[in-house]
């Protein structure tokens, strides 16, 4: 059973823009000054944002965006996010300088076992950017990126896992870029079974069918849930997934889970 989170190291404070940058189609990496956020931050865990101003209540709800970088010597984390909606193009208009209401860090991230060496990353569309908080963390283990989206206009920061010397195995469903078909099939094609865990965040069918892979394989994985959160503190019981030990908040039991405990036909 997951451990609950610590409120003590939630904080909520007016982060400064330091960059909000177009990195793909209606997609953006938005860099914010938070230095007490960013020493609480852990990679898997997400932040809060207000896209408005408070007082307007206009968006009501705050924005979860999961934390893509950690920049603890300077106070800095990066978010990647895609305007989907109202709040997010309220997000891609802001400029350098400006301020965000930002709560956080939310939620369990990514705790790594210890003989956990070799790690395989599989990352599905906006899914990915948790995936390289976690290799950017762990310089001492051994990861390899699978990372699947639509098309090769949608992969992002490819150039930021080159950086990181980490191997990344490419998917489009169209076959613009690297292997045709889902990201699972590739992993299933390639991956082996030399590896000692493997963490994921994507789109719930991608998830499901890395799930029942990786139990045929008999290994262990970590993922990260995506779900639609109002409150993100665990009150509202709006994101709540069905596990072995009953039904779970994504938000703050989560969102990382260990992918056996899940159920995932329902």
């Amino acid at each position: 059973m997951r451990a609950q989170q610590d409120h003590e190291r939630l904080y909520q404070t007016m982060a400064i823009i330091v960059a909000n940058i177009p990195i793909g189609p209606g997609t953006y990496r938005l860099t914010l000054l938070a230095p007490e956020i960013t020493a609480a931050a852990r990679p898997g865990q997400f932040v809060e944002i207000l896209p408005g101003a408070k007082a307007a209540m206009d968006p009501l709800l705050r924005r979860p965006i999961s934390i893509c970088a950690i920049d603890k010597e300077n106070g800095r984390i990066d978010l990647v996010y895609r305007e989907v909606g109202r709040g997010t193009r309220m997000l891609g208009e802001k400029q350098t300088g400006e301020k965000l209401d930002v709560f956080g860090p939310v939620g369990n991230g990514f705790v790594l076992p210890d003989e956990a060496r070799k790690i395989l990353l599989v990352a599905g569309g906006i899914g990915m950017p948790p995936l390289y908080a976690l290799a950017q963390s762990h310089p001492e283990r051994e990861f390899v990126l699978y990372y699947g989206a639509r098309n090769q206009q949608e992969l992002i920061m490819l150039e930021d896992w080159a950086l990181l010397k980490i191997p990344v195995k490419i998917a489009t469903d169209d076959g613009s870029s690297g292997f045709k078909g889902r990201v699972t099939d590739l992993f299933l094609k390639e991956a082996g079974t030399a590896y000692h865990l493997c963490c994921a965040c994507g789109p719930r069918p991608m998830l499901t069918a890395l799930a029942g892979i990786l139990q045929q394989q008999g290994k262990k994985g970590l993922f990260s849930l995506e779900a639609r959160m109002a409150c993100g503190v665990g009150a509202c019981l709006g994101c709540v997934c069905s596990t072995k030990h009953g039904y779970q908040r994504v938000c703050v039991d989560g969102p990382v889970f260990p992918a056996e405990e899940v159920i995932w036909d329902e």
